[in-house]
């Protein structure tokens, strides 16, 4: 009889794991991205709104990760709860690849997410991207990556700007057509944060996006409300893209107001060259009255069926007597499987950081695998 029990106990215990297994899924993903990588600057001797600065030229050579795309890795899940309407959740934490160290100093700081998504659309709350960052992935042929290649350099607000505490709306697809919108209470808790919600650094990101066959149109507007009283930096970017099959072609235009947008390279980030007088073109700050105009320009071409070249023009040209930014940059990737690519591309920067006489060179190679 304890036997005959303990069969229907087990069986009741597979069943009810088979149930629940069929209406919740958890994922555990991530990419290692590591290679070589060359780097040399030269310091512009004046700089407008700082005087002199030295001058001079430095180098490095050696193992660089996360060229192509940060390291990562993470943990997505969804529940069904009846009704066309999902839980769903997003833990994604990055790291160095080269010595496996934390790379945002915290257990999930790529993105931190929980929300509702159904025919109503998709509400995440937590820490995430803006949309920016999202919705002109497609238009840079180095998809907001790749250092001073990505597209970001030029357009701060889609230079993968994450916010802390946002609550985001995104609405289901029409005929292509997709909106969304977000609010960050206090865009980054390391800057700390006051009880009083508009004591804090707050944030708004808005975007639409139309991706159909061929042709992908994107629009994006950030502004960030810092704290105390200071000018508020926005940011509007137009964007689309289309594919020939034998090329496609991305443009861009943006428009950055009072300020650059803070993005992933806020301080030295990886892959920054040296403090030495050259400060990244999207470092943060605020400035009432300075107006950034830019301009992007992209080519993708496939090589067969398992490689392609890429490359884009990008400028950023600001007022205030500052000096423009032009950055071209060259890139080519071959897949060895669906999981595994290598990579190649390089970068030359001039008047970067907005200062005469700043220029950067960037080579880089490397392998990424995707789990």
């Amino acid at each position: 009889m304890q036997m005959k029990k303990s069969v229907l106990l087990g069986a009741m215990i597979a069943g009810f794991a088979g149930a629940a297994s069929a209406e919740t899924q958890v994922t555990l993903y991530g990419l290692i991205d590591e290679g070589l990588i060359y780097q040399s600057n030269k310091t512009g001797d004046r700089d407008v709104s700082r005087g002199d600065i030295g001058g001079g030229s430095q180098s490095r050579f050696g193992i660089q990760e996360g060229q192509q795309s940060g390291s990562r890795w993470g943990l997505r899940g969804t529940e069904d709860l009846g009704g066309g309407t999902m839980a769903t959740f997003v833990l994604e934490s990055g790291f160095t690849a080269n010595d496996g160290r934390n790379a945002q100093n915290r257990l999930f700081g790529r993105q931190s997410t929980v929300g509702l998504t159904g025919d109503f659309g998709t509400f995440d709350m937590g820490r995430q991207t803006n949309l920016a960052s999202r919705y002109f992935e497609g238009v840079d042929p180095f998809a907001l990556d790749f250092f001073q290649a990505n597209m970001g350099s030029a357009f701060s607000a889609a230079n993968t700007v994450r916010y802390d505490n946002t609550l985001m709306y995104q609405t289901p697809t029409y005929g292509g057509f997709t909106f969304g919108g977000g609010y960050s209470f206090n865009y980054d808790a390391d800057l700390g944060g006051n009880f009083r919600t508009n004591e804090n650094n707050r944030a708004i990101t808005a975007g639409a996006m139309y991706l159909s066959g061929p042709l992908q149109v994107s629009l994006s507007y950030d502004q960030q409300n810092l704290t105390p009283s200071q000018p508020k930096p926005k940011s509007a970017i137009i964007g689309a893209a289309y594919n020939f099959e034998v090329v496609k072609f991305g443009l861009a235009y943006g428009y950055t107001k009072d300020g650059v947008l803070s993005g992933q390279f806020l301080g030295r980030g990886s892959g920054a060259p040296s403090e030495n007088g050259i400060g990244l073109t999207n470092g943060a700050f605020s400035w009432d009255g300075l107006r950034i105009n830019s301009y992007l320009v992209g080519l993708t071409a496939p090589i067969g069926a398992v490689s392609s070249v890429f490359g884009s023009w990008q400028r950023a040209d600001p007022n205030k007597g500052l000096e423009k930014t032009d950055i071209y940059s060259l890139g080519f990737k071959y897949d060895l499987s669906k999981r595994t690519d290598l990579y190649a591309y390089g970068s030359y920067a001039d008047g970067y950081g907005f200062v005469d006489g700043n220029k950067v060179t960037t080579v880089g190679a490397g392998v990424r695998h995707r789990f």
